[in-house]
């Protein structure tokens, strides 16, 4: 996490200057991340085998509306519609990102979809804490609403029921199949610590002539 704190793009985003071209970067392609993370949540509820985990995958997925709600009024405030959210093409690491979530939903048990989505449930928060715990929000910064939403405590209710069910998975899994869990988890960390400088030099592919 330390590593993370120290990202441009997040040192930006607290002391106010982030450009804004940045930003809008990260709405478009964080926008359709969050449209796959419902999807890994829906794979999740396919295979939870109690109520209680159902509801938990159904908790995740309105958490993440409501953070596509936040990102939908942070892109009208900059002249963005939702349908330009939805076009833009995402980053290299934000698309591996994507598919990581996706594979390790489709291919892995309850354990290692909720192992895959971790990261980012977990890393919002903790970085946005321990940044405010360093920094003072300027009266005049431009992203405060972004802060705000990020810094709500009411999201720990979610890392707490996803810290829940992965400790009830590993309660009943080999520990070949919690090492998985663990694999998957690092993994999700090392694209979550990367991409904040992938947003900050918004990254593209590369193209190539087809001949």
């Amino acid at each position: 996490m330390k590593s993370q704190i120290e990202k441009p793009f997040l040192l930006g985003l607290v002391k106010g200057d982030l450009p804004t071209e940045c930003f809008q970067y990260w709405l478009r392609v964080d926008y359709p991340y969050l449209h796959n993370f419902v999807k890994v949540c829906a794979l999740g509820m396919v295979k939870a085998s109690t109520p209680e985990d159902v509801d938990v995958m159904l908790y995740h997925v309105q958490s993440v509306q409501e953070e596509m709600r936040d990102h939908e009024k942070h892109a009208k405030e900059l002249g963005m519609s939702r349908e330009d959210l939805l076009s833009y093409p995402m980053g290299p690491l934000k698309y591996s990102y994507t598919r990581h979530q996706l594979a390790s939903a489709y291919d892995g048990s309850l354990g290692d979809t909720q192992a895959a989505i971790l990261a980012c449930q977990w890393g919002y928060g903790e970085a946005v804490r321990r940044l405010l715990d360093k920094h003072t929000l300027e009266d005049n910064n431009p992203y405060a609403e972004w802060w705000e939403f990020h810094s709500d405590p009411g999201h720990r209710e979610g890392l707490d029921k996803a810290l829940d069910l992965l400790d009830r998975q590993a309660a009943k899994s080999t520990e070949h199949q919690k090492q998985i869990m663990a694999d998957i988890f690092i993994t999700s960390v090392q694209h979550e610590t990367m991409l904040w400088d992938e947003y900050y030099n918004m990254s593209q592919w590369e193209t190539y002539p087809i001949e």
